[in-house]
């Protein structure tokens, strides 16, 4: 993997580029943040990036002095420089330091960044071609780990084939024989927890300490290799006794043995997908990805710590794209601002079916991140800074959290405590919005309001009202309204025997059919049919 440090003081200007794309499927990791240069650059002295992304203008050390401190530093390392369009020039003299390439912030497409990680890429292999020439020129010996290492990345990223491995299986003490292997990927659960208690003596300890507990825990009785895909995540590779079956009763107390483990000895929690069995050193690439996948599995299932990828395909969680829709996304929020019990039953039937349907971590954890920047946006005089040591605001928390459920607690827990806050301003002067919002709520059946009275009702000037309800709210006075009165009639529809035209008048609609068309353009249902389709 190639390590990435991204260097930019607007934090969720980093957080969108580390979701923007699948950056470890692109052969790239993310060692490491920035709010600015400095920082950044005590970063680069300590992981060694081979590609730094930054940000031209930012506090303390701009963008230029880095690139100049960072080249003396680290001379092969690659620079992106990122720029708005007013500081160009800029960005010209970054590529004349010699920065690889840039993008224009406010307009970063993945697939742009994608093509601009693959000529990074196209770069960093020339260099490595070039380097790898002097080395056996100048015959310096290489460890036969380092080599054992290399050896297999290329092999699981297809680079090699199995005879290759045959060859030289002698010569780096290979372990593992050609025959039917099982692989298992481990992951350190909240790695940037983990971390913070080895960052005193540095990380490499803990990559060091996982690796030696692994060793002893998988016995001498298993042909194996070990070896480190990150500082988070392992690979064990095993020799099995058979191609067509795991041997599940030994691999089961084997991976509970080192769960436990981790969990006694490390402080750390893990997580462990297991492959199907492979064909031999050419199957390690499919196993790898089989592994990966079983991996996945954990996010949606919070109540075990290992899966095996035959249990995938009775459980698929990969398919069609899933969106939180903008209506959805409104109704959230309104929900948020006039009814808790409704927000709270709103995401608990949006985890309900996450579990159902088929959609990728990332598009939930996507989801998630605008929920919660919608509760934000609700209670805008609000912190949106969590409790803790590590000071870590809810959208770093929800990078890390490591299940659905986590995610789904770290939201209820936030939208407690933005409303425990907003209560204890109930004391304090109510915005104009605000007392809009309420005079709705309580008079929605009134025939006669509108945006006129309400204001009035607030003493205020409808034009200006009608601004700064958007402005705060969200959607305009009348969708509010609207919204208002047509969840109202839900309820009536649902819960009572109330005819159409008795529900049409409770919520402030004397004439029927232009009731029931209002209704029908924002369900997609009649009235009647609504009634049917809810039961």
């Amino acid at each position: 993997m190639i390590p990435v440090l991204i260097v930019d003081d607007e934090l969720l200007m980093r957080i969108g580029l580390k979701w923007m794309i699948e950056w470890e499927k692109l052969g790239f990791r993310i060692v490491g943040e920035a709010s600015n240069g400095q920082e950044a650059l005590e970063l680069a002295e300590l992981y060694k990036p081979a590609l730094i992304i930054t940000d031209i203008m930012m506090p303390i050390m701009d963008g230029l002095t880095l690139i100049r401190k960072a080249a003396e530093l680290l001379p092969d390392c690659q620079f992106v420089i990122m720029s708005v369009f007013d500081e160009f020039q800029y960005a010209q003299e970054a590529l004349r330091l010699g920065a690889s390439d840039y993008l224009i912030k406010g307009d970063i497409k993945p697939e742009q960044l994608e093509q601009v990680l693959e000529g990074v890429k196209r770069s960093l292999d020339k260099l490595s071609l070039a380097q790898g020439k002097t080395v056996l020129a100048g015959d310096i010996k290489e460890s036969i780990s380092y080599l054992k290492e290399n050896l297999f990345k290329d092999l699981l990223s297809g680079f090699c084939e199995s005879e290759e491995v045959l060859d030289r299986r002698q010569a780096l003490h290979i372990d593992l024989k050609e025959g039917p292997m099982a692989l298992i990927k481990l992951r350190i659960n909240r790695f940037e927890e983990a971390r913070l208690k080895y960052v005193e003596q540095d990380e490499r300890l803990l990559r060091y300490a996982v690796v030696n507990m692994l060793q002893e825990l998988v016995s001498r009785q298993w042909n194996k290799e070990i070896m480190i895909e990150s500082s988070s995540e392992y690979l064990i590779m095993l020799n099995i006794p058979d191609q067509r079956e795991l041997p599940h009763r030994e691999l089961n107390h084997l991976l509970d043995s080192v769960i436990e483990a981790m969990r006694d000895f490390l402080a750390i929690s893990v997580a462990v997908g297991v492959s199907a069995p492979a064909a031999g050193f050419n199957g390690l690439k499919r196993a790898l990805k089989e592994a990966e996948s079983a991996l996945t599995q954990l996010f949606f299932q919070r109540e075990t710590s290992k899966f095996f990828y035959e249990e995938t395909l009775d459980n698929p969680q990969e398919g069609e794209e899933i969106y939180l829709s903008r209506e959805e996304a409104e109704s959230f929020r309104r929900l948020v601002l006039t009814d808790g019990a409704g927000a709270d039953a709103f995401l608990e039937d949006l985890r309900a079916r996450f579990k159902t349907e088929t959609g990728s971590e990332r598009q939930i954890r996507q989801i998630y991140m605008r929920l919660l920047a919608l509760v934000f946006s609700a209670f805008p005089n609000t912190t949106d800074e969590t409790e803790g040591a590590n000071r870590q605001t809810p959208y770093e928390r929800m990078l890390m959290d490591d299940s659905l459920d986590d995610l789904h607690e770290l939201i209820l827990t936030v939208l407690k405590r933005q409303r425990d806050i907003n209560r204890q301003r109930v004391g304090l002067p109510q915005s104009y919005a605000r007392k809009a919002c309420d005079l709705v709520m309580e008079r929605y059946a009134d025939k006669s309001i509108s945006l006129q009275t309400v204001a009035d009702a607030i003493n205020i000037n409808a034009s200006y009202l009608s601004r700064v309800f958007k402005q705060e709210i969200g959607v305009t006075f009348v969708s509010f309204l609207t919204r208002m009165r047509m969840d109202q009639a839900k309820h009536y529809l649902r819960n009572t025997s109330l005819k159409v035209y008795e529900v049409a008048d409770q919520v402030g609609y004397p004439n029927t059919t232009y009731f029931s068309k209002l209704f029908k353009k924002m369900t997609g249902l009649s009235p009647e049919e609504y009634r049917g389709s809810s039961g």
